[in-house]
């Protein structure tokens, strides 16, 4: 592997495969003052949008032409497109090849280590709606892998540049990692989904019991940023409250046999933190257990 050179702002830098992430990622770049020669997208549309976003930016469709320009090349597509975005590319000696995919070690890169390039791993923990979600990058960390310690530190301050900070992370922990992030963003979408649905035997349809459940959704994650945990938790669990644990739970599992196994497993799962608050006693936790262990045993 041959030494990377002198890293900085004015360093050109290719996203390749932009679509939400690549697009928000090379505006927040641009905005913060770094040099995105080079940006691909396959879709034509998009190619459009993109020109009129970053005017001093070449958009093209072609992977190699844009990676040509570029000493640091971001391959920004979903994780499964990775590997082979990266080995149809002629990589050179003195680039830096980082991708942006959450649950792949930086081995997937193994086509531009072995012609000579650096390679890393440098995932924002953050979900992008739109193609214009570049302000989301702000206060968002960066899992961050690197086989070069030099690109380690760009990528450090590159982070740092946009309001957010990385932490390493080694192949081994990416599953639990992306797991964890998963669980608290998508996961949860999913299954506040499924609670909107509970109103239906109150007559209210999913999107109108949404819009009332979204400020008690805010509340929460204002709790949890202030208060932190145990302390965020509140409800029935806490105080032990088995009888309306109870009710909950039949109530769940009327809606489907599915809904009343995931409030069983989740409550079981979370209950030893509720149980940090102090409030629930060991007789409660084990009336608790026991309830809701038997549903999973059915």
């Amino acid at each position: 592997m041959s030494p990377l050179p002198e890293l900085n702002k004015q360093s050109p830098i290719a996203i390749l495969a932009a679509g939400r992430l690549g697009s928000s990622l090379a505006i927040a770049l641009t905005n913060a003052g770094y040099n995105v020669a080079a940006v691909t997208s396959r879709r034509a549309d998009q190619r459009k949008w993109l020109a009129g976003q970053l005017p001093d930016s070449v958009i093209v469709d072609n992977l190699q032409t844009a990676s040509n320009v570029a000493n640091i090349v971001f391959i920004t597509g979903p994780d499964a497109a990775v590997e082979e975005i990266c080995n149809q590319v002629e990589w050179r000696s003195h680039q830096a090849v980082v991708h942006c995919a959450g649950v792949l070690p930086v081995s997937a890169l193994h086509s531009a280590s072995d012609s000579g390039a650096a390679i890393a791993g440098f995932h924002p923990l953050q979900t992008f709606p739109s193609n214009e979600s570049h302000d989301r990058l702000a206060d968002v960390s960066f899992a961050t892998e690197a086989s070069n310690r030099d690109l380690y530190k760009w990528l450090e301050a590159l982070a740092t540049d946009l309001d957010g900070s990385t932490f390493p992370i080694e192949p081994s922990q990416r599953a639990a990692y992306h797991a964890s992030g998963v669980m608290a963003c998508g996961m949860v979408a999913g299954w506040i989904g499924v609670a909107a649905e509970m109103w239906q035997v109150l007559g209210i349809n999913r999107e109108e019991a949404l819009k009332r459940l979204i400020p008690l959704m805010r509340a929460t994650i204002d709790a949890l940023d202030e208060r932190g945990l145990p302390n965020a938790i509140t409800g029935p669990f806490v105080r032990g409250d088995v009888d309306t644990i109870a009710a909950h739970h039949a109530a769940a599992q009327s809606k489907s046999k599915e809904t009343g196994t995931a409030y069983a497993a989740l409550a079981l799962a979370s209950l030893h933190i509720a149980k940090e608050q102090g409030g629930l006693s060991d007789s409660a936790f084990q009336r608790i257990q026991s309830l809701l262990s038997n549903e999973n045993q059915t």
